[in-house]
C-alpha cells in the first residue's frame, strides 16, 4: 500500500476509515511487547510500535477498538490530528503500518 493510499483511507470519513484507523493502531499495538501492552506504556527503543508519546492513548484506544469493534468520533479525531509538519499523528506509523499490511497479503497469497 501506498502512503497515498493509506491517507486517502484513513481520511474517509465513514466507517470503512474508522475501521482502517482501527485496524491500523491494532497492528501497531500487536507490535508492542508483552510488558509494553500490559502498562500501556513504551519501554523498550526497539522502534516497533507506538511512541513514547502515543503509546498510552494508542494502547487504550487500540484496545477500545478491539473490544468495541469501533472507535469514537474523539478518537479518530485524535489520530488525524495534524503536528507541526503537517503530518496526521497516525501518519507517522505508516512505514509499520505496511509493513503489517504486506505480511497479511503474503499470507493471503500463500493460503491461495
Amino acid at each position: 500500500m501506498r502512503r497515498s493510499q493509506f491517507n486517502e483511507l484513513i481520511n474517509r470519513n465513514d466507517e470503512t476509515g474508522m475501521h482502517a484507523i482501527g485496524r491500523a493502531l491494532v497492528h501497531l499495538f500487536n507490535r508492542q511487547t508483552d510488558d509494553e501492552k500490559a502498562s500501556n506504556d513504551t519501554r523498550h527503543d526497539n522502534a516497533r510500535g507506538f511512541t513514547a508519546g502515543d503509546a498510552r492513548k494508542g494502547s487504550i484506544t487500540a484496545k477500545y477498538y478491539l473490544r468495541h469493534r469501533r472507535l469514537t468520533d474523539w478518537q479518530i479525531r485524535m489520530w488525524l490530528e495534524r503536528d507541526g509538519r503537517g503530518l496526521q499523528r497516525i501518519g507517522k506509523y505508516y512505514r509499520q503500518i505496511a509493513e503489517e499490511a504486506a505480511k497479511k497479503s503474503k499470507r493471503t497469497v500463500d493460503r491461495a
